[in-house]
């Protein structure tokens, strides 16, 4: 059998899977579903939510969907806490279901179908809506179907090999733009199911369709599922999509040519709505981020209490022999925060051979090496040339009046424990975690309660609340009695003194 036919057949054995199979779901409220991992989806991400926020003063509730800290790092999920952002790491769920979905494209049918909303409006990261879309939901023509779509700028035509291969009648057909999808998922539920099924055999499907777009009109025409179509074709402009609403007027401009570049020239495109907003959301972004999905290396809790006390100092003298001296801010989750440079970005404290050691990081490499002395003081080298000495020394001075425990430990357990994730049950797992460590930090259950509190995400709020007051004091260790006999089968092991 030929590669196409094994296709093929694939394809029709898939197909009789999906109108065989039902998939009724639950979730809570309205919302909208952001697939964006990795700095530069993320960019155009945090423009969006932050022009929702700031200019369309929309109180949407939003996902954002990713695979795992490689995508998004615990300073770039800080900085979308305060948006009202509940981010959903895919890994887990993906290993829980068993999907096969690897890339960002079948990600998004995924992320709809296992969102915690009720009703889901899927929008593209590159998409600036022109105003709130939460009017989207209360649309007729959405309340009767359940379902809208948006038309591209070309057909599906009748020829395509795609129709007889899911035992659909060929046609001509408005193809679809899935940078915005809405639907009730308590209704549709069969049909969201059918567009992973169809997208996980993307190796097989993509060959027929542009990516994951028209998989969202297939699956619904084979389960005869109802849907409203916006009677408009997009306004195209050579870097832009502008998708329209049921009266034709401008709603979704969606950048797919023209994406925000962090640190970059913007590419600026007539008629464009809401610039001033978006740009003002890149200064702010490119003031509090370094650009990269950083995450520290694996460290001891020695060296991240010192990370802690840095943090607490707030600024600090960088001194080089063959440059002026600067005032650097280690700020938290391992950013540089002010006088960032190509060396400079990112920082951390490892133990090593003994000794603590600062470490001053570019995007690929160390930039420079510092060990603590006595006096405070952080002496080392810079590691481009010419290699010269530095020196390190906090400004202000004196003790640290932050909580004592570091805030970035508690955050990457919560995190790892999905306790920002979507709705479900506080883990055991997690709750001994941070039990343990409660044991050896003061001020656990304080950072889970403040971080509770700073929650604009009821979900998120109770379960921190909840994870805090289930935090217990481990159980001592017992004292072995060594005059206790040994079953048989078992060596005695000699404990030396």
């Amino acid at each position: 059998m030929t590669d196409q036919a094994g296709a093929a057949a694939r394809i029709r054995g898939l197909a009789a899977e999906i109108r065989a199979a039902a998939s009724p779901l639950e979730g809570h409220g309205r919302g909208l579903v952001v697939v964006a991992g990795g700095a530069r989806i993320f960019t155009n991400a945090y423009v969006l939510i932050h022009m929702l926020r700031n200019a369309l003063k929309s109180e949407l509730p939003v996902e954002l969907w990713y695979f795992g800290q490689a995508e998004i790092s615990p300073a770039m999920a800080a900085l979308l806490e305060p948006l009202g952002v509940r981010l959903v790491d895919a890994n887990p769920v993906i290993a829980a279901t068993g999907a096969n979905i690897r890339d960002g494209w079948q990600l998004k049918s995924f992320a709809l179908l296992h969102s915690g909303f009720a009703e889901a409006l899927l929008l593209d990261a590159d998409q600036v809506p022109v105003s709130d879309p939460a009017g989207c939901f209360d649309w007729p023509e959405y309340l009767e179907a359940g379902a809208v779509f948006w038309p591209d700028i070309i057909d599906l035509r009748s020829d395509n090999g795609v129709w007889p291969l899911l035992g659909l009648q060929p046609r001509r057909s408005v193809s679809m733009e899935s940078g915005q999808v809405l639907v009730d998922r308590r209704r549709h539920g069969a049909a969201l199911a059918a567009v992973v099924r169809l997208n996980e055999a993307a190796e097989d499907l993509y060959r027929l369709v542009y990516g994951d777009k028209d998989t969202y009109l297939l699956a619904w025409e084979m389960l005869g599922a109802p849907y409203a179509l916006v009677p408009y074709r997009p306004y195209v402009d050579e870097f832009m999509l502008v998708q329209r609403d049921f009266a034709g007027n401008a709603l979704f401009q969606h950048r797919t040519n023209a994406k925000w570049q962090y640190g970059g020239q913007q590419r600026k495109l007539f008629g464009f709505q809401h610039e001033a907003a978006c740009l003002a959301a890149i200064a702010e972004l490119q003031e509090r981020w370094s650009g990269d999905a950083f995450t520290a290396p694996d460290r001891s809790l020695r060296a991240r209490e010192v990370e802690h006390e840095l943090i607490a100092v707030g600024a600090f003298r960088l001194e080089c022999a063959d440059e002026p001296a600067l005032t650097i801010r280690l700020a938290e989750h391992g950013e540089v925060g002010s006088e960032r440079a190509a060396d400079r970005r990112h920082w951390w404290v490892e133990e090593h051979e003994g000794r603590l050691r600062l470490i001053l990081a570019g995007a690929d490499r160390p930039g420079y090496l510092l060990e603590a002395g006595d006096d405070r003081i952080w002496r080392g080298q810079r590691q481009r040339l010419p290699v010269v000495d530095v020196s390190l020394y906090g400004v202000a001075g004196g003790a640290s009046d932050m909580p004592p425990a570091a805030p970035g430990l508690i955050d990457d357990l919560l995190r790892a424990g999905g306790a920002f994730g979507g709705p479900r049950r506080v883990s055991q797992r997690l709750v001994d975690a941070l039990s343990l460590t409660a044991a050896v930090l003061p001020g656990v259950r304080e950072r889970i309660e403040a971080l509770a509190g700073s929650s604009t995400d009821p979900i998120v709020a109770s379960g921190l609340h909840e994870l805090a007051a289930r935090l217990v004091a481990p159980e001592p260790l017992q004292a072995v009695d060594r005059t206790l006999p040994l079953e048989t089968g078992y060596v005695r092991a000699e404990i030396d003194e």
